[in-house]
Protein backbone atom coordinates (compact mmCIF):
# COMPACT_ATOMS: atom_id res chain seq x y z
CA UNK A 1 0.00 0.00 0.00
CA UNK A 2 1.12 3.59 -0.40
CA UNK A 3 3.26 4.80 2.29
CA UNK A 4 0.86 8.18 1.76
CA UNK A 5 -2.10 6.19 2.15
CA UNK A 6 -0.99 4.25 5.55
CA UNK A 7 0.33 7.92 7.09
CA UNK A 8 -3.69 9.65 5.86
CA UNK A 9 -5.05 6.64 7.54
CA UNK A 10 -3.01 6.56 11.06
CA UNK A 11 -4.03 10.49 11.11
CA UNK A 12 -7.65 9.28 11.12
CA UNK A 13 -7.59 6.83 13.08
CA UNK A 14 -5.87 8.89 16.14
CA UNK A 15 -8.98 11.90 15.22
CA UNK A 16 -11.45 9.12 15.51
CA UNK A 17 -9.74 7.75 19.29
CA UNK A 18 -9.70 11.42 19.97
CA UNK A 19 -13.25 11.81 19.07
CA UNK A 20 -14.33 8.76 21.44
CA UNK A 21 -12.17 9.93 23.93
CA UNK A 22 -13.67 13.48 24.07
CA UNK A 23 -16.94 12.02 23.97
CA UNK A 24 -16.54 9.43 26.71
CA UNK A 25 -15.22 12.43 29.19
CA UNK A 26 -18.37 14.66 28.18
CA UNK A 27 -20.40 11.78 28.74
CA UNK A 28 -18.96 11.27 32.18
CA UNK A 29 -18.56 15.08 33.23
CA UNK A 30 -22.31 15.00 32.21
CA UNK A 31 -23.44 11.71 33.97
CA UNK A 32 -26.02 12.63 37.07
CA UNK A 33 -25.09 11.31 40.28
CA UNK A 34 -25.36 7.63 41.97
CA UNK A 35 -29.00 7.59 42.35
CA UNK A 36 -28.02 7.11 46.51
CA UNK A 37 -26.71 10.74 46.15
CA UNK A 38 -30.00 11.59 44.89
CA UNK A 39 -33.07 13.43 46.48
CA UNK A 40 -36.33 13.42 45.47
CA UNK A 41 -39.77 14.81 46.73
CA UNK A 42 -42.40 12.23 45.53
CA UNK A 43 -44.99 14.76 46.68
CA UNK A 44 -43.66 17.62 44.24
CA UNK A 45 -44.07 16.60 40.48
CA UNK A 46 -41.94 19.76 39.55
CA UNK A 47 -38.57 18.04 40.93
CA UNK A 48 -39.50 15.31 38.00
CA UNK A 49 -39.63 18.18 35.33
CA UNK A 50 -36.35 19.44 36.34
CA UNK A 51 -34.83 16.25 36.32
CA UNK A 52 -35.80 16.32 32.49
CA UNK A 53 -33.99 19.54 31.78
CA UNK A 54 -30.98 18.71 33.35
CA UNK A 55 -30.68 15.37 31.39
CA UNK A 56 -31.12 17.80 28.11
CA UNK A 57 -28.90 20.34 29.29
CA UNK A 58 -26.35 17.48 29.71
CA UNK A 59 -26.82 16.18 25.96
CA UNK A 60 -26.56 19.38 25.19
CA UNK A 61 -22.85 20.10 26.93
CA UNK A 62 -21.75 16.50 25.26
CA UNK A 63 -22.69 17.51 21.78
CA UNK A 64 -20.66 20.63 22.29
CA UNK A 65 -17.81 19.02 23.52
CA UNK A 66 -17.41 16.40 20.67
CA UNK A 67 -18.50 18.43 17.71
CA UNK A 68 -15.28 20.24 17.13
CA UNK A 69 -13.49 16.45 16.48
CA UNK A 70 -16.51 15.08 15.06
CA UNK A 71 -16.57 17.84 12.35
CA UNK A 72 -12.72 17.52 12.14
CA UNK A 73 -13.05 13.39 11.84
CA UNK A 74 -15.47 13.89 9.27
CA UNK A 75 -13.56 16.35 7.15
CA UNK A 76 -10.63 14.67 7.34
CA UNK A 77 -12.42 11.14 5.86
CA UNK A 78 -14.28 13.10 3.30
CA UNK A 79 -10.57 14.78 2.33
CA UNK A 80 -9.37 10.75 1.66
CA UNK A 81 -12.45 9.55 0.01
CA UNK A 82 -12.02 12.15 -2.47
CA UNK A 83 -8.36 12.17 -2.66
CA UNK A 84 -7.91 8.19 -2.72
CA UNK A 85 -11.27 6.23 -2.76
CA UNK A 86 -13.15 7.83 -5.40
CA UNK A 87 -10.12 8.18 -7.81
CA UNK A 88 -9.70 4.31 -7.02
CA UNK A 89 -13.61 2.93 -7.58
CA UNK A 90 -13.48 4.98 -10.85
CA UNK A 91 -10.41 3.00 -11.81
CA UNK A 92 -12.24 -0.23 -10.91
CA UNK A 93 -15.30 1.06 -12.58
CA UNK A 94 -13.32 1.52 -15.61
CA UNK A 95 -11.41 -1.71 -15.71
CA UNK A 96 -14.88 -3.41 -15.50
CA UNK A 97 -16.45 -1.37 -18.11
CA UNK A 98 -13.67 -1.53 -20.75
CA UNK A 99 -11.04 -3.85 -20.02
CA UNK A 100 -9.48 -6.52 -17.59
CA UNK A 101 -7.18 -5.35 -14.37
CA UNK A 102 -4.84 -7.29 -16.55
CA UNK A 103 -5.00 -4.99 -19.26
CA UNK A 104 -4.96 -1.77 -17.11
CA UNK A 105 -1.54 -3.49 -14.73
CA UNK A 106 -0.05 -3.45 -18.79
CA UNK A 107 -0.12 0.03 -20.12
CA UNK A 108 3.05 1.83 -18.95
CA UNK A 109 1.31 5.28 -18.58
CA UNK A 110 -1.01 4.15 -15.99
CA UNK A 111 0.98 4.79 -13.07
CA UNK A 112 1.93 8.49 -14.97
CA UNK A 113 -1.69 9.14 -14.85
CA UNK A 114 -2.33 8.25 -11.39
CA UNK A 115 0.46 9.99 -9.91
CA UNK A 116 -0.99 13.54 -12.00
CA UNK A 117 -4.34 12.47 -11.01
CA UNK A 118 -2.82 12.26 -7.08
CA UNK A 119 -1.25 15.84 -7.60
CA UNK A 120 2.51 14.28 -7.84
CA UNK A 121 3.61 16.01 -10.64
CA UNK A 122 7.66 14.99 -9.83
CA UNK A 123 6.25 11.35 -9.88
CA UNK A 124 4.38 11.71 -12.92
CA UNK A 125 6.82 13.37 -15.36
CA UNK A 126 9.41 10.75 -13.53
CA UNK A 127 7.53 7.84 -15.08
CA UNK A 128 6.50 9.69 -18.34
CA UNK A 129 10.20 10.23 -19.15
CA UNK A 130 11.24 6.20 -18.46
CA UNK A 131 8.24 5.54 -20.57
CA UNK A 132 9.84 7.69 -23.60
CA UNK A 133 13.40 6.45 -22.68
CA UNK A 134 12.21 3.00 -23.65
CA UNK A 135 9.82 4.09 -26.81
CA UNK A 136 11.71 7.21 -28.28
CA UNK A 137 9.55 6.96 -31.08
CA UNK A 138 6.48 7.62 -28.95
CA UNK A 139 6.06 11.73 -28.63
CA UNK A 140 3.27 11.51 -26.36
CA UNK A 141 4.91 11.13 -23.30
CA UNK A 142 7.10 14.51 -23.53
CA UNK A 143 4.19 16.03 -24.86
CA UNK A 144 2.66 15.27 -21.00
CA UNK A 145 5.68 16.11 -19.72
CA UNK A 146 5.38 20.10 -21.28
CA UNK A 147 2.16 19.92 -20.55
CA UNK A 148 2.41 19.67 -16.77
CA UNK A 149 5.83 21.89 -16.28
CA UNK A 150 3.57 24.61 -18.19
CA UNK A 151 0.15 24.12 -16.61
CA UNK A 152 0.80 22.63 -13.27
CA UNK A 153 4.37 23.90 -12.20
CA UNK A 154 4.38 27.00 -14.04
CA UNK A 155 7.24 26.63 -15.48
CA UNK A 156 6.69 27.64 -19.45
CA UNK A 157 10.85 27.70 -19.67
CA UNK A 158 11.58 24.24 -18.73
CA UNK A 159 8.61 23.40 -20.87
CA UNK A 160 10.54 24.81 -24.10
CA UNK A 161 13.30 23.18 -22.93
CA UNK A 162 11.93 19.29 -22.63
CA UNK A 163 10.00 20.30 -25.75
CA UNK A 164 13.19 20.93 -27.69
CA UNK A 165 15.08 17.63 -26.03
CA UNK A 166 12.19 15.54 -27.39
CA UNK A 167 13.09 17.35 -30.34
CA UNK A 168 16.42 16.55 -31.16
CA UNK A 169 16.56 13.12 -29.46
CA UNK A 170 14.88 11.76 -32.66
CA UNK A 171 14.31 11.89 -36.30
CA UNK A 172 10.69 12.48 -35.99
CA UNK A 173 8.21 12.27 -38.88
CA UNK A 174 6.94 15.53 -40.44
CA UNK A 175 3.68 16.03 -38.64
CA UNK A 176 6.27 15.04 -35.09
CA UNK A 177 8.23 17.30 -35.67
CA UNK A 178 6.25 20.05 -37.00
CA UNK A 179 4.17 19.64 -33.56
CA UNK A 180 6.80 19.42 -31.17
CA UNK A 181 8.08 23.20 -32.95
CA UNK A 182 4.51 25.13 -33.29
CA UNK A 183 4.24 23.82 -29.41
CA UNK A 184 7.44 25.90 -28.68
CA UNK A 185 6.60 28.61 -30.95
CA UNK A 186 2.94 28.65 -29.07
CA UNK A 187 4.78 28.50 -25.22
CA UNK A 188 6.93 31.53 -26.76
CA UNK A 189 4.12 33.67 -27.58
CA UNK A 190 1.78 33.47 -25.09
CA UNK A 191 3.57 32.65 -22.15
CA UNK A 192 7.21 34.10 -22.21
CA UNK A 193 6.10 36.73 -24.20
CA UNK A 194 9.30 36.18 -26.61
CA UNK A 195 7.90 37.24 -30.17
CA UNK A 196 11.18 36.89 -31.55
CA UNK A 197 11.75 33.27 -30.31
CA UNK A 198 8.73 32.51 -32.05
CA UNK A 199 9.03 33.57 -35.12
CA UNK A 200 12.69 31.98 -35.02
CA UNK A 201 10.70 28.40 -35.06
CA UNK A 202 8.46 29.51 -37.30
CA UNK A 203 11.30 30.60 -40.18
CA UNK A 204 12.71 27.14 -39.27
CA UNK A 205 9.06 25.31 -39.91
CA UNK A 206 9.35 26.67 -43.23
CA UNK A 207 12.69 26.29 -44.08
CA UNK A 208 12.51 22.35 -42.58
CA UNK A 209 9.22 22.02 -44.88
CA UNK A 210 9.30 23.59 -47.99
CA UNK A 211 6.16 24.01 -49.60
CA UNK A 212 3.56 21.90 -46.84
CA UNK A 213 0.53 22.77 -44.84
CA UNK A 214 3.15 23.11 -42.27
CA UNK A 215 5.07 26.04 -44.01
CA UNK A 216 1.72 27.76 -45.33
CA UNK A 217 0.95 27.83 -41.00
CA UNK A 218 4.15 28.67 -40.12
CA UNK A 219 3.51 31.65 -42.71
CA UNK A 220 -0.11 32.65 -41.92
CA UNK A 221 1.63 32.97 -38.38
CA UNK A 222 4.53 35.32 -39.47
CA UNK A 223 2.08 37.86 -41.14
CA UNK A 224 -0.01 37.68 -37.92
CA UNK A 225 3.81 39.15 -36.34
CA UNK A 226 4.24 41.27 -39.11
CA UNK A 227 7.34 39.41 -39.67
CA UNK A 228 7.17 39.26 -43.43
Amino acid sequence: MNPKILIHLGILLVLICFTVIKYSSAKRAAAPPPPEEQVYDEDYDEDYDSIQVDDTDNGVDVMLATAFPLILTMIYAGFLVVTYLLPSAVDKMSEEMYGSTAEVEDDPLHDARAAFAQGDYPEAIRIYRQVFMENPTDRFPMVEIAKIQRENLNSSAVAVETLREALEAHEWRENDAAFFMFRIADIYEKDLDNSEGAISILKQVQEVFPETRHAANATHKLREFGAI
